[in-house]
């Protein structure tokens, strides 16, 4: 399991590496490439730097933080732990269900968290309206939810990650299981 679930969280660590980079790229260069930026996501010409400087740089931070640095300590723990209290496979104290609960719970949080604040700076500043006022705020409420959502998925999967991970750590040497 140990193997499995490493192997898991880098595989997924790289592409939000990547991603996390494609992101940064797109900073420096949001004026360069103009058009493409608002044919591609239909943001007026006007509102990109604002939408760069409000969103872009909280969905590359999160890509690159939760994303692609947690995910891989997250594989490097789920593979290193076992070897720390010298437990071959057959004796690992991680829960499954929570592993894979952890993964895929961390997974999709980020990606909503991420589609949310996309979808929020895309759809707000169409609007017109200036982020933060009270108009904006209103059309990004049903967005919000993604938000949230992600988050909540996120905080949910450390919990099950730090259960999964203290469940190995301070097992007792006769209290293997296996579920």
């Amino acid at each position: 399991m140990a193997k499995k679930m490493a192997k898991y969280f880098i595989t997924v660590a790289i592409l939000f590496f990547i991603v996390g980079c494609f992101e940064g790229l797109m900073f420096p260069t949001k004026f360069k490439f103009q058009s493409f930026y608002t044919a591609v996501m239909h943001i007026p010409p006007e509102h990109l730097k604002s939408f760069f400087s409000h969103f872009v740089v909280k969905i590359h931070t999160h890509i690159s933080l939760v994303g692609w640095v947690s995910s891989a300590l997250m594989g490097v723990l789920y593979f290193i732990v076992p070897q720390i209290k010298d437990q071959t496979e057959d004796q690992e104290r991680y829960s499954k269900w929570a592993c894979y609960a952890n993964f895929w719970l961390h997974v999709f949080g980020i990606l909503l968290f991420c589609a949310g604040f996309h979808l929020i700076g895309m759809t707000g500043l169409k609007s017109g309206y200036a982020p933060g006022s009270p108009e904006f705020r209103e059309l990004e409420a049903p967005f919000k939810l993604f938000v949230l959502t992600g988050g909540s998925f996120i905080c949910l999967s450390s919990l099950l990650f730090s259960f999964n991970i203290a469940k190995t750590l301070f097992a007792t040497e006769t209290s293997g299981v296996k579920n």
